[in-house]
């Protein structure tokens, strides 16, 4: 047998150690056949058995939930009003910069886009001309689209001709 950690174990060593495992797993094996379901061979036993073991599970499921239930600790008030302030601030300590940083960026946008389209880069304030006339040329492209809602009446002869109980 070894007794060094630096010597090579002998072949017996290792032969006497493959026998022991060899042995351990038959037991292994055997031990598992006898408690598999359907190792008695008898079928109703095997379901009500598996019926009571769902049955016991459930219960201790719950039995373990009230018992996991009962271990929380909820907090006082106090440390809910405390917690709920940090997480407000530091909302506001980080959407703060992210807003300027946003509302910066969308402003060199806009600049880069007039530079680009030869307008000037001095601020200009927002009018509704644009809108106005883009409402303006879409309702007057309607109105000449629209059929016209009055009719004239029609004249006798129109009507007589198309009354079917009229003979000439």
């Amino acid at each position: 047998m070894a007794k060094n950690k630096n010597e090579i174990p002998s072949s017996k060593d290792n032969a006497g150690k493959d026998a022991q495992a060899k042995e351990a797993k038959q037991k292994l094996k055997q031990a598992e056949k006898a408690k598999a379901p359907g190792a008695k061979g008898d079928k109703e036993k095997d379901e009500k058995a598996d019926k009571k073991k769902a049955s016991v599970r459930f219960r201790r499921f719950w039995k373990d939930f009230r018992g996991e239930l009962k271990k929380i600790v909820w907090p006082d008030l106090k440390t809910i009003a405390k917690n709920t302030g940090i997480v407000l601030l530091t909302t506001v300590i980080i959407g703060v910069p992210v807003w300027i940083l946003d509302y910066a960026l969308s402003e060199g946008i806009l600049v880069l886009k007039r530079v680009a389209q030869g307008a000037r880069v001095e601020q200009v304030e927002p009018t509704t001309d644009y809108v106005n006339d883009y409402l303006s040329e879409w309702a007057s492209e309607l109105a000449e689209q629209a059929i016209p809602t009055t009719t004239a009446a029609p004249t006798e002869a129109e009507h007589d001709h198309n009354d079917p109980d009229h003979t000439h």
